[in-house]
This record gives structure tokens, C-alpha cells and sequence, in this order.
């Protein structure tokens, strides 16, 4: 059996009656000026449908709803390129990651919501293919009154939200002030996170994947309580930074309140203060002994050998004419090879005079500790 005709001669509610009543199983395709929907029945009772073919409708609302993750649409997508015809949301619920009770639910949403837009259609062709199988069919099965009586009770509050929404193309952005603490259902706070001031209705649409009516209404009532607004953009973000500029500007001189000053160039590293200041090095006195003592007689005695030595002296002529008045003023007078002048002028020893690495203070008590053992 082949049931075709055109809207202008059968309503849309009139033929799904019949089909009902002869509880018929197969596909009711819609054609009008390019678009084509198609609405799933089985033994009279509907089980799903789509206003636009091209559309994975119920796909759609799966992810927009959160319940599919990357891996799971991944493989349903491999899956609907390789079996062409087949459903994208019967083969994400085939994964077995999904309640079934919720996609049914989900099924049945997408179903009415199909079938409230095709009953928009004023006019356009239809025809049904006998057992025409759902290719996304997850077990709803909804009674052919209920769907076409909710599908009129949209209509009739249609034309006051679309007061609200003027059209598809409107821009949505959020109203920057409230008079009241807003209140908001689940589904109005996950419309509100997809609103940023540049989606239009119908981007949002496609994004949650919940019908053209469902986001229509919420906004309606959300522009209504003054949370959203459509259309028009309200002040933002943008407006309220020039008003805290003025106000800067007002702070930073007052005579150039009304005109806010430009931003200074950055200062290049040249210019910038040094937090440390330069200073110069410290002043490091040469080191003094810290307890200066007159030169030991051995050290006075090895000075004296050795600039003699570099004279061209020998001890042993020194030795040989000693000086009788150095034993009279009690210097004493050793006879021997290596004595010494008493009245030898000390010279400065080569070795540790001019090195001033030598502590010759500490030096010179070593040797005195050494001589007292």
C-alpha cells in the first residue's frame, strides 16, 4: 500500500489518524520546497522522526544532552560509514554505555518535538512507504493522539513566544544586571552556559539538540524574568571598562577626567630605575700585625749572615777581630765561625719582609713559644 498526497487536500493530523487506526507500520515522508522530514510509526504508534532527513536529530540530543563520550561516538560514527542507511543513535545505544529507559525518553522527546515541526508546514507533498523500518528506533512507541494533541498545544503558545524570539537568527547574550536573585531549572542553566553574546537561536538549538520549541520557550521565559536578552545587545563587558576608565582617569589628575589618558610607552631597560644602586667597591687596608714585636736575635742574625755574605764578607774574618766593647755593653761575643757583628746594622730579610702573605707577628711568637720549650 502507497498513501500519498499533499497537505492542501489531508491535514497532517488527519492522515496520522488513519494511520493509526489502521495501525500501520512504515515511513511518513514530507516534502516541501527543498525540505524533507519523515516521521516512524509501528503498528500506529510513533517511534520517532526528524523535521530535516539531513539531520542527525536524535544523535544530536544525546551529545547535547552529555551522555555520549568521544570513544563512544567515534565508534558509532566508523559504524554508520560503513553500513550506510544505518542510525547514528541506534548505534551509539548498541555500545551497551547507555541506560535504556533514558533513551527512550530521549527518543520519544525527539519524536514529538519532529512532529511539531512538521504541523508548522502550510503547505507540501507526503507520501507513506508501507514497512519502511526507524533506522533510530530505541524502543519508544507513543500514541499517534497524544503526539498530535501536544503538538497543537505548542502551537497555540507559538505565536506569544516568538514575541519573546523573533526569529532563528536573533543574537542571545546575558543581561549584565539583575534586580532579583535569578532562580534556574537544570535545563536553563545548560542553555545559559552555551550563550556568549554571538550564538544565534538556532546555533543553540543545534548545540543543546533539545527541538527548536524547547529552546524558544526557555529563552522566552528567561528573557521575560530579564536574564537574557534577544535580539539587541545589551551593555556589556565593554561599556562598563570605559566607565572605570573615566573614573581612573578622574583618580590619576582630575582636569583630564573627561578624556581618559592614553597608556604611557613602556620604559626600556635603559631607562628603568635600578632598584640596587652602584656603589664602589669596598677599601681593603693593607693587613697590620696585630701584635707588632721587635725582631728575634735569630732572625737578626740570619738578616745580618746574609748581606754579608752578599758584600763579599766571610764569617770566619769577622770572627777573627772581635770588637772588645761589645762584651762591655752586654751583648756578648761568640768566637766561632759563624759569630756575628754586634754593631751589624739588621737588614731586611729578602724572604719574609717582602712577602705579605706572612703574619709576621704570629711568626715570630711561634719561634718564641719554640725557644721557651
Amino acid at each position: 500500500m502507497r498513501l500519498e498526497g499533499t497537505l492542501d487536500a489531508f491535514s497532517l493530523p488527519d492522515i496520522f489518524q488513519l494511520l493509526s487506526y489502521t495501525k500501520k507500520t512504515g515511513t511518513l515522508h514530507l516534502r516541501r520546497e527543498g525540505q524533507h522530514g519523515v516521521v516512524h510509526l509501528r503498528d500506529g504508534a510513533v517511534t520517532g522522526g526528524r523535521g530535516d532527513v539531513t539531520c542527525q536529530a536524535l544523535g544530536r540530543r544525546l551529545v547535547g544532552a552529555g551522555l555520549v563520550d568521544d570513544e563512544s561516538l567515534a565508534d558509532a560514527v566508523e559504524k554508520v560509514l560503513d553500513q550506510p542507511g544505518s542510525g547514528l543513535a541506534k548505534a551509539i545505544a548498541e555500545t551497551g554505555r547507555l541506560d535504556p529507559g533514558t533513551l527512550c525518553a530521549l527518543a520519544a522527546e525527539q519524536a514529538t518535538d519532529a512532529v511539531f515541526e512538521l504541523l508548522r508546514w502550510p503547505d507540501g507533498d507526503f507520501a507513506f512507504v508501507v514497512d519502511e523500518a526507524d533506522p533510530d528506533d530505541l524502543g519508544a512507541a507513543l500514541p499517534v493522539e497524544d503526539v498530535v494533541a501536544e503538538g497543537n498545544r505548542r502551537l497555540e503558545t507559538w505565536a506569544t513566544l516568538t514575541e519573546q524570539v523573533p526569529s532563528a537568527s536573533a543574537i542571545v547574550s546575558l543581561a549584565p544586571a539583575q534586580s532579583t536573585d535569578p532562580v534556574l531549572s537544570r535545563h536553563e542553566w545548560a542553555l545559559l552556559s552555551l550563550v556568549d553574546g554571538n550564538r544565534s537561536v538556532g546555533e543553540l538549538v543545534t548545540l543543546t539538540g533539545t527541538g527548536e520549541y524547547v529552546v524558544v520557550s526557555a529563552l522566552a521565559g528567561l528573557t521575560e524574568r530579564g536574564l537574557v536578552v534577544v535580539g539587541e545587545r545589551p551593555e556589556g563587558a565593554g561599556a562598563l571598562a570605559q566607565r572605570q576608565e573615566l573614573l581612573a582617569a578622574l583618580e590619576r589628575g582630575g582636569a583630564a577626567a573627561d578624556v581618559p589618558d592614553a597608556p604611557a610607552p613602556a620604559s626600556t631597560p635603559a631607562e628603568r630605575r635600578q632598584v640596587i644602586p652602584d656603589r664602589p667597591e669596598p677599601f681593603t687596608p693593607t693587613r697590620q700585625p696585630e701584635h707588632p714585636e721587635s725582631p728575634l736575635p735569630a732572625l737578626t742574625r740570619l738578616a745580618a749572615g746574609a748581606a754579608m755574605a752578599k758584600a763579599g764578607a766571610t764569617p770566619a774574618a769577622t770572627a777573627s777581630a772581635p770588637d772588645p766593647g761589645a762584651r762591655s755593653a752586654g751583648v756578648g761575643s761568640v768566637h766561632g765561625a759563624h759569630a756575628l757583628q754586634p754593631d751589624a746594622s739588621p737588614a731586611p730579610s729578602s724572604y719574609i719582609d717582602r712577602d705579605p702573605s706572612v703574619n709576621k707577628s704570629l711568626l715570630l711568637r711561634l719561634i718564641a713559644g719554640v725557644r721557651g720549650l
